[in-house]
């Protein structure tokens, strides 16, 4: 039963997910009209789909053994290819859109992917806490939403340690990376 539901919360705080949701509270908090809301979603649900679409095509060509990308391999090509996309993505939406919010957070995004790809010889940063505590920041000042934040974060680092994902030296350098790009998110738009 404990296992079930680690893996519930893996999977309901996949940094996917995570960071839509935070990103969509974070937009209607703050103003945004219903075409920037619908923008904001077109925008993060394009780049799910293309990391998805780019994941089957790895385990459809035999690269890959799953989709969760856990051999170190794997998750090395996974993790280049989410810096690229998510930085050209950073770009597409500051000269097309005008966003300077999600662009910020689109680089920074990419920044706590290519942390976790430097830092890969030496610990396997966790990338579900590290997205967690970050998406948590993208809510502040917005009080539930942000204890919300904390609390899913906390249950996503419970979940990848029971899972044996990972060590606590790679959930904590995941929490405090991601707390970092948080904060340097709250810093830089305010």
């Amino acid at each position: 039963m404990r296992i079930a539901i680690a893996r519930a919360i893996s999977i309901v705080g996949h940094p996917v997910v995570l960071i839509s949701c935070a990103g969509l509270i974070a937009a209607s908090t703050h103003g945004a009209s219903p075409v920037q809301m619908r923008t904001i979603g077109a925008t993060l649900l394009s780049l799910a789909a293309i990391v998805v679409g780019f994941t089957w095509i790895q385990v459809k060509a035999g690269r890959w053994a799953h989709v969760d990308a856990s051999a170190r391999t794997e998750r090395s090509s996974l993790n280049v290819f989410l810096a690229t996309l998510l930085l050209a993505g950073a770009v597409l939406v500051w000269f097309l859109l005008h966003n300077l919010h999600m662009a910020v957070a689109l680089s920074l995004s990419a920044a706590l992917i290519v942390a976790a790809l430097l830092l890969a010889r030496r610990v396997k940063m966790s990338l579900h806490v590290a997205f967690a505590a970050f998406a948590t920041s993208l809510l502040w000042p917005v009080t539930w939403a942000a204890v919300a934040g904390l609390l899913i974060t906390a249950a996503v680092a419970w979940s990848r340690l029971t899972l044996g994902r990972h060590v606590p030296a790679d959930v904590i350098v995941g929490l405090l990376l991601g707390a970092l790009a948080g904060s340097a998110y709250v810093q830089w738009l305010t």
